[in-house]
């Protein structure tokens, strides 16, 4: 019976101990970047901070063909045709908003490149570290961005998750195809991610008239 009484007070502290140590790591995890679609407050600090010139917008290239069974634009390594369709709209709602002062840069491999020229009508200025970015993501970016002139990123995945990483903010899932992350970085205060918007997800912040 004493042994039995031992034990349980055992497990009362071990309990608890467990109990903190996971509520400790929720506490401490990174906070995740938002989907900032229903968001009126964001949406409106988005549309102010494009007016300004202040935004690095990272937007990842539309389906790959090489992970789909759906026809290819052109390249295997390149994106689908209906991914073709997506970016070009795409291009449109970026295009209500703006980019008039804006710079456009596009990685060099093949999915990125069709996606920039499908956004925005014109071979993009290819940049190497918008493929190779680990580690140096968010410096480059930094160090690209014009005063008063939105930057804007054609890129991968894992460049835009090295980003997320290096300004402490955690994603459960994967960017989406075409997807938007927007930094803050005006210049004058440390960098913020505002959050992103899914590709379907831009007529709420500049809807095609």
């Amino acid at each position: 019976m004493r042994r039995l009484l031992a034990n349980r007070l055992l497990v009362v502290p071990l309990v608890l101990l467990t109990l903190g140590l996971i509520s400790g790591f929720w506490l401490i995890r990174p906070p995740a970047a938002e989907n900032i679609a229903h968001d009126p407050a964001s949406l409106e600090a988005l549309r102010e901070h494009w007016r300004q010139g202040d935004l690095i917008i990272l937007v990842r290239h539309a389906e790959r063909c090489d992970r789909s069974s759906a026809p290819c634009l052109s390249a295997p390594e390149g994106i689908t045709v209906r991914a073709q369709a997506a970016a070009q709209e795409l291009g449109r709602h970026f295009r209500v908003l703006g980019i008039a002062d804006s710079d456009i840069f596009s990685s060099p491999q093949v999915r990125a490149e069709q996606t920039a020229a499908s956004m925005f009508g014109q071979t993009p200025n290819q940049q190497e570290w918008l493929s190779n970015c680990r580690g140096s993501m968010l410096n480059q970016a930094r160090q690209h961005k014009a005063p008063h002139r939105n930057l804007i990123l054609v890129t991968h995945s894992e460049c835009i998750e090295d980003l997320e990483a290096t300004v402490s903010i955690s994603r459960s899932e994967t960017p989406g195809y075409a997807s938007s992350l927007f930094l803050i970085n005006d210049g004058q205060t440390p960098p913020k991610l505002l959050g992103y918007l899914d590709a379907d997800q831009w007529a709420a912040v500049a809807p095609i008239r």
